[in-house]
């Protein structure tokens, strides 16, 4: 248990540094997410009767 808390530590800490070096990119995925995700919802709605 102990051992997944220091790995899961890690993977943030690794995530929190390409998030710094990467925030353009990180903001574009954000973009393309919610692009996506409206996407979806728009199927989802059209698809009700």
């Amino acid at each position: 248990m102990e051992h997944n808390k220091m790995e899961r530590r890690e993977d943030n800490r690794q995530m929190a540094r390409y998030r710094d070096e990467s925030s353009a990119a990180a903001t574009a995925w954000k973009i393309v997410g919610g692009t996506v995700l409206a996407l979806a919802a728009v199927t989802v709605i059209a698809a009700l009767p």
